[in-house]
């Protein structure tokens, strides 16, 4: 049962206003082109109940962004994505994203597993976490579906899911460019083009290349290059797609797309505060962006995908199909784990795969007093660790991982209209399979270990909408993640699947054009979390069940724009996401005596704080359109992001302090409205945070998020 104190929140926070969904932008262009000359935004249009409808008609918590916002708020990755959602966290770690929504996500890397968000790029699942570290230039949206997504988005939607869309091909010729200049001799370049082969064929091409030097420096006085900067990046992600209209009924749209990472940052790692005891004559950095290793260090990601997408309109039923291949790689190179200046601790990780899925569904058409959404999901997953180092001491542990993946599913969803009220139903059924093979230093220690799991994940809402412009639901929904084997660890016992209860009451209220308001609250029960914890006796990573988790909160989001040149966006997010039950935390305690050593212990958590949730996030955007005498426009625009503190580890122990992030830009659109000229800040009062932090034998570690980054941008459009 939903709490009374979410409850009474909830109504509390709702009854002063008409809620309805803020911070989404995705419009109807029609509708858009309308309300920009009274104010307000018109139609806001997303895709959580996999068919297009208006924002104020969907009973779910949605926020959406437009790539236009994306920029203006300095969201360049979705590493960034955090800064623009209440109630979000997303760390990265050499590679891999790990988003946190109300509570509920996932720390795991393991083989070939994904994390608790479903992530999608124009319809096509992206199932490991190492694949989710995407560059948002030519992006056309992004959504983010807050609470599980098990009916409609089936795998791994415990937390929610992140849709990215992309620029499309288009039949008028389009185009648009721009690059930039930064500190630390940054270089951002992306551009887009479109336009007709044929009066049947439209094609489109993307892409992105964006560099930068390290803000690390090396301390190390034992090699060579003391004092020179570390953490170089260079990434680049190119896409093309052709629409074919091969019918009035039906398109074909044919897309490739590749990306390259070349990074060192989110893992070049320093002990916290510590002497380290592990290392005799370890010295501590002085400084957040001071790095004392002895070796060259990075990660790459390689990614190449195809797909093809069918939209065939059957009159009255749409039916569309997504087929997919991809091929990513992942290679941690020299990840030095002791953090010192010796070469005493080391992994080097090649995570290498490649994956098939093919997505059905069949939707009904709005206009009926019933609508509905039939589908069916397969995917195959080929994953490996080819191979895995690590090096402790004079001790070198290879070893050498494949694992298999089948999923099925099959879901159902409608909705029904009785006047003013709405129901809604909805059950999908998954199966998951795999199997496991993997040796220890050339000798075999899994052969073919097989384990399946399946679920079914139903939900429920009804909604009440008096008018236009008032909706009020309730829900509740089922999500499932499945069981997962220790690959890294070669264990052939694996773990139990991770399974989500949610409640969730809100309302969307329409307080007249340009002014909406929405809130939601909600009560989350995640029974055997998935967690992962270090082995300390093999010195690897492997996954745990962490019994259950409870997470209560309210989410508030507000648009104000008052007329077509000024928009504001306020959104702000309580939590309390809690271990109800978890006695058997594996974690890393200092030693007694101070040497600054850690031990392994296991200690009863319950009741602790779960990681990577703050208390509170809050943020404001803003922007504003001034008309200049003789034409153009100057368009100042920012975005302040806050959260509270929350905590790294499962005992609370090692915590993140409350931080704000300011975003800002000043934009000079010249007449004619092609050119433009743009002075931007990201992090402007160069607040200290970090991509992520974590405790090990050797110390308390982390890795220092980016500073205070600026520069200049000129941009081109026709």
């Amino acid at each position: 049962m939903i709490t009374k104190t979410m409850l009474l929140l909830t109504v509390a926070a709702g009854a002063p206003f008409a809620a309805a969904p803020a911070l989404a932008q995705v419009e109807a262009p029609q509708a858009a082109d309308q309300a920009a000359d009274q104010g307000g935004f018109g139609d806001i249009i997303v895709t959580a109940q996999r068919r297009e409808q208006r924002l104020q008609d969907v009973p779910v918590s949605v926020t959406a962004l437009t790539g236009e916002e994306l920029q203006g708020q300095g969201v360049t990755s979705t590493h960034d994505i955090a800064q623009s959602i209440t109630g979000m966290t997303i760390t990265e770690s050499g590679g891999y994203v790990q988003p946190f929504i109300r509570g509920v996500g996932s720390t795991v890397t393991n083989l070939g597993e994904p994390g608790s968000a479903a992530f999608y790029i124009d319809g096509v699942y992206m199932p490991t976490v190492n694949g989710q570290l995407y560059q948002l230039a030519n992006v056309e949206s992004i959504q983010v579906l807050k609470g599980p997504q098990g009916t409609l988005f089936g795998r791994n939607a415990n937390t929610g899911a992140i849709i990215i869309t992309t620029k499309q091909p288009q039949f008028d010729p389009a185009g648009s460019f721009s690059a930039s200049y930064g500190n630390y001799n940054s270089f951002i370049g992306s551009g887009f083009v479109t336009g007709p082969v044929s009066d049947k064929i439209a094609v489109s091409l993307a892409g992105n290349y964006d560099r930068h030097d390290g803000w690390f420096k090396n301390r190390n006085q034992a090699v060579n290059g003391l004092g020179k900067r570390v953490g170089d990046s260079k990434r680049w992600t190119v896409r093309g797609n052709v629409l074919i209209r091969a019918t009035d009924a039906l398109d074909i749209t044919l897309s490739a797309d590749a990306m390259d990472i070349n990074d060192a940052s989110p893992i070049i790692l320093q002990p916290i505060d510590r002497y380290q005891g592990y290392v005799p004559g370890a010295v501590l950095p002085t400084g957040p962006y001071d790095y004392i290793g002895n070796e060259k260090i990075g990660y790459k990601v390689e990614q190449q995908g195809a797909s093809a997408k069918l939209d065939w309109d059957l009159g009255g039923i749409k039916l569309v199909s997504t087929t997919a291949y991809r091929h990513y790689e992942n290679h941690s190179i020299n990840y030095d784990s002791d953090t010192t200046p010796f070469r005493y601790s080391k992994i080097d990780n090649n995570d290498v795969g490649n994956n098939f899925t093919q997505e059905l569904l069949l939707n009904s058409d709005n206009d009926s007093n019933f609508s509905w959404v039939l589908g069916g999901f397969y995917l195959r997953q080929n994953g490996k660790l080819d191979p895995l180092y690590v090096q402790s001491g004079t001790t070198l542990t290879t070893i050498a991982v494949q694992q298999i993946t089948d999923a099925y599913a099959g879901f159902a969803d409608g909705t029904l209209t009785l006047g003013k009220f709405e129901l809604t139903g909805g059950i999908r059924y998954s199966y998951e399979k795999k199997v496991i093979t993997g040796s220890l230093n050339g000798i075999q220690r899994l052969d073919h270990v097989k384990a399946s799991w399946d679920a079914i994940t139903p939900r429920g809402v009804i909604a009440y909408k008096p008018n236009g412009d008032i909706m009020l639901y309730g829900s509740f929904s089922k999500g499932f993640k499945s069981g997962a084997f220790n690959a890294n660890a070669l264990s052939r016992v694996p773990i139990d699947p991770e399974k989500v209860d949610a409640y969730e009451v809100g309302g969307k209220f329409t307080l007249g054009r340009g002014f909406n308001v929405n809130v939601a609250g909600f009560h989350y029960k995640t029974k055997d979390l998935q967690v992962q914890a270090l082995n300390p006796t093999t010195n690897l990573i492997e996954l745990r069940n962490a019994a259950s988790v409870k997470s209560d909160g309210v989410d508030l989001d507000i648009v104000f724009a008052p007329t077509r040149k000024w928009s504001m966006k306020i959104g702000a997010s309580y939590l309390k996401a809690k271990f109800s039950r978890f006695t058997n935390a594996q974690l890393f305690l200092p030693v007694p005596g101070g040497d600054g050593r850690n031990a392994s212990t296991i200690i009863d958590v319950t009741g602790r704080r779960n990681v990577r949730s703050p208390d509170w996030t809050f943020n404001w955007a803003v922007d504003y359109t001034i008309d200049l005498p003789g034409g153009g426009t100057l368009v100042p625009s920012g975005n302040v992001y806050y959260s509270s503190k929350f905590y790294w580890t499962v005992d609370n122990r090692i915590s993140e302090p409350q931080h704000v992030v300011i975003n800002a830009s000043l934009t000079w659109n010249l007449p004619g409205d092609r050119f433009s000229v743009a002075a931007f800040g990201r992090n402007i009062t160069d607040e200290l945070r970090f991509r992520n932090v974590s405790a090990s034998a050797q110390a308390d570690r982390r890795a220092a998020d980016e500073p205070a980054l600026y520069g200049v941008r000129v941009s081109y459009k026709f």
